[in-house]
């Protein structure tokens, strides 16, 4: 899979696996917003990759409908946190944080539709973390 997009084209988190394995330890990822470009390689160094990532999704999925308050997913170093929240829409707060050389911290909201938009993303990110498709 070459990468999965959360949100539209012109704002947008998207998440391109680094490795030629079949199972991800590395993503590339971007946060798009306005003015705001940020990007910062994420690893995830288990035997399972960003399974729990894809996990979060389809938790999400589940729910679709609504949920109070916030859920939340982070790397194991914190490099990425999403929280996400339900207001007829899923708005995902993203935080991408870099500590060497620089430290340097971007975070955002990005909005996607909690029909169609989260089931998809929850099926990419499956499909990226398990690398069963060439997307």
């Amino acid at each position: 899979m070459t990468h999965v997009d959360l949100g539209s084209e012109s704002e947008h988190l998207r998440l391109t696996p680094n490795d030629e394995g079949p199972i991800p330890q590395s993503l590339t990822v971007e946060l798009r917003l306005d003015s705001l470009l940020a990007t910062h390689r994420v690893e995830q160094p288990y035997p399972s990759g960003f399974a729990d990532l894809a996990t979060f999704f389809e938790s999400l999925t589940d729910n679709w409908r609504g949920w109070t308050g916030t859920r939340q997913w982070e790397s194991l170093e914190g490099q990425l946190r999403i929280a996400a929240t339900h207001d007829g829409h899923v708005r995902l707060r993203v935080t991408i944080r870099a500590e060497h050389p620089n430290d340097w911290r971007a975070t955002g909201t990005v909005t996607i539709d909690a029909g169609e938009q989260l089931s998809r993303a929850a099926r990419d990110l499956r499909a990226m973390a398990s690398g069963s498709a060439d997307g």
